[in-house]
């Protein structure tokens, strides 16, 4: 079911990253908007921890299931 407070878009990807994120369980829609807001909130300037709504519990703000020694990922800043 999808949240009727959200826009669908079409958004173009190479089908092997596609093909395996979809491997790894990954949520692209989640991590493409978790990207969009980060790349938003530092063009703005807003580069703060606490501006970028990490959850620490869970890993990184983008990866769905968080995957420890995933190549690319962000250092968890907790």
């Amino acid at each position: 079911m999808h949240d009727v407070n959200k826009k669908s878009v079409m958004v173009y990807l190479d089908p092997k990253v596609v093909a395996e994120a979809k491997e790894l369980g990954l949520n692209i829609s989640k991590i493409c908007e978790n990207a969009l807001k980060e790349a938003i909130k530092r063009l703005k300037g807003q580069e703060s921890k606490n501006d970028l709504n990490f959850n620490c519990e869970a890993g990184p703000v983008g990866f769905e299931p968080t995957i420890s020694g995933s190549a690319g990922q962000r250092p968890n800043p907790c």
